[in-house]
């Protein structure tokens, strides 16, 4: 690898640029997929399909590498990984039917499933020390953020240009090409490395320290992810099918409505809340959002999608910004990729699974029908995070700052103060 020729501010705020490009990419689809329907006339089952053969194929590629960056560093595993992303945005660029569609979403999956934790980890570690609490907020919002970004502007790509899909993906090249070129010249972050012949085994698992907390917040991990795919797997459709929104900018702030909330939740809301509270609220809110999407699809009502998105989106921001700042402290900084390719394994199994049944259930009952039994599980699983976040014992009970902090327990912060 070449010497690092730049600041790590300049790394730090490209790192984070290149992520949200990423995962702006990644939420393209959700929105040009409908228009792909209308021109190549596929069935719901295969765009479902081609929604959920993402998060598949980024599930793969965590489970593969995800911790690979530990161990060789963060910059080879960026690289690649941006080129292999590249890769994925000229096959969309030149797809001629929903077949090419879908291996280049394949692709893109497994190309974002392999720079998820290396960028988690990497943002968080070369940010300058005075940027380190807006480097968590990053890591916890990026993934939402971008996506609400890339289905915001997706919508307005369709609605105003004669080629949406050359304007989206060859923007999002053209940045990943740029941030390809700078995060080989930044600086490294992990110290001591492997040879490659002792990190070619399969390593998956969750650090010792926080498998705990982590068994814990699984089951609210599960549920809030599924109210994601509920909105950004079925939503474009609902909102065409039912609810007769045909203009591309407004389909795409329907859409992009859950995952924007998501993020102005975990930015503006959550430092002014305590954690254990912000998590509650953040179940309540999901459970009251997806209730009344479900509704919205029943009534054919679109301010209620509006209403139930925006409500979810505020709950996800919540529940997932007090995961990770549970689970980040409880880590070493060598194995915080680890760490982060379990949540996301745990996330995108959530994300798309749920997807393809509901497309496939969708094909026999009906794109309603299958949205509202979707709906019911989403409910189910996520009051079962509620109950679990109920019980006070152990990590769980902890304050979390905002951040990804904990707070000391009273009789470790008065024995620190009294040593000092």
């Amino acid at each position: 690898m070449p010497r690092p020729t730049v600041p790590p501010v300049v790394a730090f705020v490209s790192s984070s640029v290149a992520f949200m490009t990423v995962m702006a990419a990644a939420g393209a689809p959700s929105a040009l997929l409908v228009v792909y329907q209308q021109h190549w006339h596929f069935p719901d089952s295969e765009l479902t399909i081609a929604f959920a053969i993402y998060a598949l194929g980024l599930l793969l590629a965590l489970l593969v590498i995800g911790s690979l960056s530990d161990r060789i560093g963060r910059r080879p595993v960026l690289i690649a990984a941006l080129a292999l992303q590249a890769v994925a945005m000229v096959v969309f660029l030149f797809a001629p039917d929903i077949g090419v569609i879908i291996v280049a979403r394949a692709l893109q999956g497994f190309a974002t499933g392999a720079a998820t934790s290396a960028f988690s980890a990497y943002i968080s570690e070369v940010a300058p020390v005075a940027q380190k609490r807006l480097a968590a907020l990053v890591v916890s919002i990026a993934s939402v953020a971008g996506l609400g970004i890339g289905v915001v502007l997706t919508g307005i790509a369709i609605q105003f240009a004669v080629a949406p899909a050359g304007v989206v993906f060859g923007a999002a090249l053209a940045i990943i090409v740029v941030a390809i070129v700078v995060t080989a010249a930044s600086p490294e972050t992990v110290g001591e490395r492997q040879r490659i012949g002792d990190v070619l085994v399969l390593r998956i698992g969750v650090p010792s320290a926080a498998r705990t907390a982590f068994a814990r917040t699984v089951p609210g991990m599960i549920g809030i992810w599924m109210s994601a795919g509920l909105v950004l797997g079925l939503g474009s459709s609902i909102v065409h099918q039912a609810l007769h929104i045909t203009s591309g900018a407004a389909l795409g702030l329907v859409v992009a409505a859950q995952p924007l909330a998501a993020a102005v939740s975990a930015l503006v809301l959550g430092p002014l809340m305590p954690p254990r509270r912000f998590m509650l609220a953040g179940y309540v809110a999901v459970l009251a959002g997806v209730s009344l999407e479900a509704c919205s699809f029943a009534a054919g009502l679109a301010s209620l999608i509006i209403c139930g998105a925006i409500v979810t989106g505020l709950g996800f921001g919540a529940v997932f910004s007090s995961t990770l700042g549970i689970l980040v402290p409880l880590t070493r900084a060598q194995e915080r990729a680890k760490l982060f390719s379990a949540v996301y394994v745990v996330a995108y199994l959530a994300y798309g699974v749920p997807v393809i049944v509901a497309g496939f259930l969708s094909d026999a009952i009906g794109l309603v029908p299958a949205a509202i039994i979707y709906a019911a599980a989403t409910v189910a699983v996520t009051a079962a995070g509620l109950i679990v976040s109920l019980t006070r014992t152990g990590p769980m009970s902890r304050d979390v700052l905002p951040g990804g902090t904990q707070e000391a327990p009273h009789d470790v912060r008065a024995s620190t103060s009294s040593a000092a």
